[in-house]
């Protein structure tokens, strides 16, 4: 799929999405087999309005349940001329106590200041 133009890769990612309905970036790539970074660039090319004043898809919500992957909200697409939905803002106060909940677990140490401490005060 990587050394299709980009019309096939057009073609094809239409009829991915005309198949599984709502589908992101992610779901996309494992359907065709190409690399994420392809699927990324067909669909926001697909995104953006054309010339002639359309555009193929549009973002239905963001959701942030990929398996592995860094957690930051992924679009979910659709077919149609409709405007995307909002990307939800990040919740900074739940991101600090998630990295300090993680923090407490470690057992190694995290800085060289803290050698001089007991090991208990120093996570």
């Amino acid at each position: 799929m990587g050394a299709l133009n980009r019309g096939k890769r057009v073609i094809a990612a239409i009829a991915a999405i005309a198949e599984f309905g709502e589908i992101t970036a992610m779901e996309l790539a494992e359907h065709l087999g190409v690399t994420r970074y392809d699927a990324h660039a067909v669909l926001r090319r697909m995104s953006k309005r054309t010339k002639a004043g359309v555009k193929r898809i549009h973002v239905v919500r963001y959701i942030h349940d990929h398996d592995g992957s860094r957690k930051y909200p992924r679009a979910v697409y659709a077919m149609g001329d409709k405007p995307n939905a909002k990307r939800p803002k990040a919740d900074q106060l739940k991101v600090k106590r998630e990295y300090y909940a993680r923090a407490k677990s470690r057992t190694t140490m995290n800085s060289v200041f803290n050698l001089g401490l007991k090991w208990r005060a120093a996570s």
